[in-house]
Order: C-alpha cells, then structure tokens, then sequence
C-alpha cells in the first residue's frame, strides 16, 4: 500500500502536476494524521480496559474483606448487647433470686470484653499503593478512604470499656471476694457453691460494685452508638461496590 502511495506521488513530480501533488501530500497527511489518532484511540480504550479490569479486582477482594469485617463485627457487637443485659441484670439483682449458675454466668459476660479487630490487608494495600484512584466513584472511594476512622472511634470506646474493666473492676471484685468468683467452676464441691453464691449476693448489694456496674454501662454508649456507625458504613460501602461491580463488569 505504501509503494502504491508512492508510486502514484512519483508520477505526479514527473507529469510536473505541482497542485494535484500538493492535494495529495495533504490528502497523504490527512490519512496519517487519522491513522496516529485511530492508533491513539485504540491505545487508550485498552488502557481504559485495563484500568477497569484493575478496579473490578480490586474491588471484589475488597468486598470480600468488608464483608468478613461486617460477620466479625455483629459477633463483637452482640457480645458487647449481652455483657450490657448481663450489666443491668447484675444492677438490679438486690430482688431477684438468681441461682449459682445464673449468678456465673452475669459475672463472667460483665467483666469480659471484646475488641473488634477488623482485616485490613486489603484496604491497607489499596491505600498504601495509591490504587484506590482506580476506583471511579468519588462517592465510594470517599467512603473507603473515611471508613478507617469511623472504625478506630469504635475501637477506641471498646477500649474505655476494656481498660475500666481491667484497671477498676476486676481488681475491685478480686480484693472484695477472698474466694475469687473468676475461678474455674466447673468442678467445684456443692459447698463450695454455696460459700461462692453467698459471696455473689454480698457483692450484689456492694454499693461500689453497683457504680462500677453503672460506669461500665455508661462507657458501652460509646460503644452502641459508634457500632451503629460502623455497621451502616460498611453496608453502605458493600452496597456502593456492589453497583459498580455491575458497571465495570
């Protein structure tokens, strides 16, 4: 094809048709001016390919991981809804005639606490790496980039709750009850419950222990009320990236 371009812009120098030369030299450049852009075009609907094909990766690994975090965080959050019912039971047992088995059952949900301690392999390599610019929806990556504070606040109340518990409460019960209500019960003689049940009822009516019981309850509204934030957040993420999954695909 070049050789016949060239053949006929030869003939036209010979026949000395000066004007027609130059039409065809600009039709000539014309042609290869639309080639290099049709080039360029083709060379960039790839790389937009590739682009897309990246953030669909990307995208699915991250969902995965969210959605790993939203199981393990309902796990967390549950614990954190029964240690508080167990608190409030505990806060008004003066009355209630709890059994042994009751009465362990409270002290243990009350004083053990759970931490969240979500994956971020992912996130963390999308964000270190700068590739979460592949991500096209302002909206989503916004939400991405925020959602490690919004889950550190969260953490931070759990800690409150944690480090009361360990600093305040635990040594409280342990230097108020000589036999130590946090042993292993199991296997424990029927004197032996009896001796630990009246403890528990001591306790109970412990005006210390109650307030203890009460700031506990008060540092877990953080903890709901971030939780709350937390929850819808990703949600709301895994909804997002479940839309743009529909796109790109």
């Amino acid at each position: 094809m070049i050789k016949f371009f060239r053949k006929i812009r030869f003939d036209l120098m010979e026949k000395n048709k000066t004007g027609k030369y130059l039409k065809y030299a600009i039709g000539e450049i014309i042609l290869v001016v639309i080639g290099i852009l049709i080039a360029l075009q083709i060379n960039n609907w790839n790389e937009h390919k590739k682009e897309k094909s990246q953030e669909l990766k990307q995208l699915i690994a991250l969902k995965l991981e969210f959605k790993k975090n939203v199981i393990t965080f309902d796990s967390i959050y549950n614990h954190h809804v029964d240690n508080e019912d167990a608190t409030q039971k505990l806060i008004n047992a003066k009355n209630k005639n709890y059994t042994i088995e009751t009465l362990d059952s409270l002290f243990f949900k009350t004083i053990y606490n759970y931490n969240f301690d979500p994956s971020r392999g992912i996130y963390n390599s999308l964000i270190n790496s700068g590739q979460i610019e592949l991500i096209s929806n302002e909206l989503l990556k916004y939400k991405i980039a925020e959602i490690q504070d919004i889950v550190v606040d969260y953490i931070d109340d759990e800690n409150l709750v944690r480090n009361y518990g360990t600093n305040y409460f635990i040594p409280f019960i342990v230097k108020e009850m000589p036999y130590n209500p946090l042993r292993l019960y199991k296997n424990r003689s029927s004197e032996e419950s009896m001796l630990h049940h009246e403890l528990f009822q001591k306790m109970i009516n412990n005006r210390i222990f109650t307030e203890h019981l009460a700031i506990l309850s008060l540092y877990r509204i953080g903890v709901f009320e971030e939780g709350e934030k937390v929850k819808n957040e990703y949600q709301k993420i895994i909804e997002l990236i479940n839309q743009e999954i529909t796109k790109v695909e």
